[in-house]
């Protein structure tokens, strides 16, 4: 599973958003926005064939955050940027592992704890042998 997470957090960095991340477990401690927010969410391994794979799927999620009171602009554009990295049907490989991205859905920007936020949501789709 660490294989999937390193493989979509991997590709975020290489792809050069200009942004700072917070990554998990780590202290983040310069938390002037723009910066993102990248979590890897999987759901339960399960059986593909009988005797040599599984599959698994779940959820890369993007936080944005971005200086409240300028306008959403920046940070759709953003946004659609990493959509663009992360388009349905794009494979990741990563040490032996290939993912394939399902979906993709930005949700409303709101006002949280004096940032602008979006949420991303990449849906993703894996298959690993035994």
């Amino acid at each position: 599973m660490n294989r999937i997470d390193q493989g979509l957090i991997n590709t975020f960095i290489n792809s050069n958003f200009g942004l700072n991340i917070a990554h998990e477990n780590i202290e983040f401690v310069d938390t002037t926005p723009p910066y993102a927010e990248l979590l890897v969410l999987p759901n339960n391994v399960t059986a593909y064939s009988l005797k040599h794979s599984d599959r698994t799927d779940g959820v890369f999620r993007v936080i944005l955050r971005y200086p409240v009171n300028t306008g959403a602009y920046e940070a759709k554009t953003k946004a659609d940027e990493i959509a663009a990295v992360f388009k349905i049907g794009k494979k990741i490989s990563y040490d032996g592992l290939d993912l394939k991205i399902r979906s993709y859905r930005r949700d409303n920007g709101v006002q949280e704890d004096g940032f602008y936020k979006i949420v991303l949501t990449i849906n993703y789709i894996a298959f690993m042998a035994r």
